[in-house]
């Protein structure tokens, strides 16, 4: 009886310690660094970048038929009223974007801070705060004029720029 008695209990801590490995590896499985929640998460994230894109895109598309709009009515000509500067002023007006600044607190020339947070909320699946800095490094959104062209920039806590796509300053009718 007692010889019974003692393989059940190893046999129950043979279980225990099964059923606590199989526990550990599922959730390694799930929440590890190649587990599938960080994978949904780097999916989700890498939509939303490209919607950053296409909300700006929007915001300046609209503010061009704003404008446009005005222009007819008024018997104006739509060039002498939608200028890049006035663009400009719009978006760092209503905070959509910030002049980029760097370590020093000196303004970088033809560079922009976007601030995802005017822009829609459901399209940043992450919070970032006012300077862009998150607990584990800085991860921003950013906007360069190059030449004739203004390109949206990604920018990892490394450092490193990933090119979105361009800001459409003279959207078409």
């Amino acid at each position: 009886m007692r010889k019974e008695k003692r393989f059940s209990i190893i046999g129950l801590i043979i279980t225990i310690i099964i059923l606590l490995a199989v526990a550990v590896f599922a959730v390694n499985k799930i929440f590890g660094n190649e587990g599938i929640v960080s994978q949904y998460k780097e999916e989700d994230t890498e939509y939303n970048k490209h919607e950053v894109v296409e909300k700006l895109n929007l915001i300046i598309k609209e503010k061009y038929f704003g404008d446009y709009k005005y222009a007819q009515e008024n018997k104006k000509d739509i060039n002498e009223i939608y200028t890049e500067e006035a663009v400009w002023a719009f978006l760092m007006e209503n905070n959509y974007i910030n002049e980029l600044k760097d370590i020093n607190d000196n303004v970088v020339a033809n560079e922009y801070y976007i601030n995802t947070e005017y822009l829609n909320r459901d399209i940043v699946s992450y919070e970032v705060n006012k300077n862009g800095s998150e607990g584990n490094g800085t991860k921003v959104f950013k906007i360069k004029k190059i030449d004739t062209k203004c390109m949206i920039y990604f920018v990892d806590k490394y450092g490193e720029e990933e090119e979105l796509g361009e800001l459409i300053m003279h959207p078409q009718i």
